[in-house]
């Protein structure tokens, strides 16, 4: 049976055309990524653009196509953060189902991440159930369900680089970390630290240099603390024309990399964590594993 998943990001919308195995693994047919920036300016006037919108709708006009072609049976759409907090989010979906056929779920944060966690544990092995990150443009995701943390906070790469938000900003909103760790009584030492979203995949292909994108080159690759922070002096250094020229960074990405780098730094920072592992296995695996799970 053949799946379909879309994710309406804050900065990027993304397709997930797969087939599940006997063997517990997912075909994948087709995974694919546009940048549509639904979430510019949402920050400031609470509503999603004109333009974005247009930009949007025609980048799920040709995904919806694309899942019409490889017949997919059953199929679900998602948005998050950006969609979730527009005012005029209801006009949006209206457009989208008029002009695509596609049916859109606005996503909770909670349940957002628990896709991701699905995603990953099914796409990864860890000896103990691991704390995933999901950076995303407007906000950030952490979710253990064994020692039942699911907190989502109002800080992404596009967000961040809108506001121009400081480390000692996001700091302050990683609070609720302490104050879940002091209400539960619960450590999030000793996990595995996984990150998934396009900050983490990117820094790993400027890391390697990769030429052209390959998921394959990405998931389950680590980086450590120095190592980000290496690659965020290099950012910093660089004017935005450069960045777009880099090897392995997507031109579209160069202008949010830079906050989105950082907030992961100050989360490792936080959680006194040197390593982490990054996870191609996302929110678009979790639904198509949820889907095909009923």
């Amino acid at each position: 049976m053949t799946f379909g998943a879309i994710d309406i990001g804050t900065n990027s919308c993304r397709l997930l055309i797969a087939e599940t195995s006997q063997a517990g693994s997912l075909n994948t047919i087709a995974r694919l990524v546009e940048t549509t920036r639904v979430g510019e300016g949402v920050n400031h006037s609470e509503k999603i653009s004109q333009e974005a919108m247009e930009r949007t709708i025609e980048c799920l006009q040709r995904f919806a196509s694309l899942l019409r072609l490889n017949q997919a049976e059953t199929v679900r759409t998602v948005a998050t953060s950006a969609v979730r907090e527009a005012g005029n989010r209801q006009e949006f979906l209206d457009l989208v189902l008029e002009k695509t056929g596609l049916r859109v779920d606005i996503l909770s944060g909670e349940e957002e991440a628990n896709l991701s966690y699905l995603g990953v544990i099914r796409g990864l092995h860890f000896t103990c159930s691991p704390l995933v990150v999901d950076v995303g443009g407007g906000s950030t995701e952490f979710v253990c369900p064994d020692i039942d943390l699911l907190l989502s906070v109002p800080v992404g790469a596009v967000r961040a680089t809108e506001a121009n938000i400081s480390g000692d900003q996001v700091l302050r909103q990683l609070q609720v970390l302490g104050e879940w760790t002091q209400s539960t009584g619960r450590s999030l030492n000793g996990r595995p630290l996984v990150f998934v979203g396009g900050t983490a995949s990117s820094l790993v292909t400027i890391k390697k240099g990769l030429p052209e994108y390959k998921t394959e080159l990405v998931h389950g690759e680590t980086l450590d603390r120095d190592e980000i922070a290496d690659l965020y002096e290099l950012l910093e250094a660089l004017p935005l024309e450069l960045r777009r020229r880099l090897p392995g960074l997507q031109p579209e990405r160069a202008d949010i990399i830079n906050k989105g780098a950082m907030i992961m730094m100050v989360i490792m920072d936080r959680l006194a964590i040197r390593e982490i592992t990054v996870s191609e296995a996302d929110i678009l695996d979790g639904i198509i594993w949820n889907l095909a799970d009923g």
